[in-house]
């Protein structure tokens, strides 16, 4: 193509130079000619590249649309994970909320359960120290009296008991044994 824009130049240069055109007229179709070459120089070369270069560029546009396109699509989803997060938060703290409230109230009745279980405990446990106590005392109650009844009985018995009673129990004794 190239070659045709440059003989198509030089041949109109060459007829203009025939047909007995001047100097001016020369260097007019000589420019036209220059500028012929230039341009189909150029269409060749834009011809040449463009095609590959547009192809290229095609191609980068096409994946930057489809990158574009998946962030978009998982900047969508997370923002509909984050909304059902929220949306959710609501209930989720109402739920925690309830569950806090039930959870005071089964601690507080564990607690007083607890506390009963421990009152009642210790009244049982004092109720037992207090008759164990009382056992004791009555039992030291007993041997005070019994010891005191044989005391009193001793000094009864002595100032009843002269020499003539004692030989007479002793004889009375001593018959009872044959």
């Amino acid at each position: 193509m190239m070659r045709i824009l440059v003989l198509a130049a030089f041949s109109a240069a060459l007829s203009a130079q025939e047909h007995g055109g001047g100097p001016a007229e020369v260097s007019i179709v000589w420019k036209w000619a220059n500028f012929a070459i230039l341009a189909g120089g150029l269409a060749y070369m834009i011809a040449k590249n463009a095609p590959a270069f547009f192809a290229s560029r095609n191609a980068e546009i096409k994946a930057s649309l489809e990158e574009g396109a998946r962030l978009q699509r998982e900047a969508n989803e997370r923002t509909a994970a984050m909304e059902a997060r929220l949306r959710n938060l609501e209930t989720e703290i109402s739920e925690l909320r309830a569950k806090a409230k039930a959870d005071i109230v089964a601690e507080g009745e564990r607690i007083s359960t607890e506390t009963a279980s421990l009152l009642a405990k210790m009244q049982a446990h004092g109720e037992n120290e207090i008759a164990s106590m009382a056992k004791a005392e009555r039992a030291k109650l007993k041997a005070y009296a019994a010891a005191l009844a044989v005391d009193i009985a001793e000094e009864k018995l002595r100032g009843q008991l002269t020499v003539p009673t004692d030989a007479g129990l002793i004889r009375g004794f001593l018959k009872g044994l044959n």
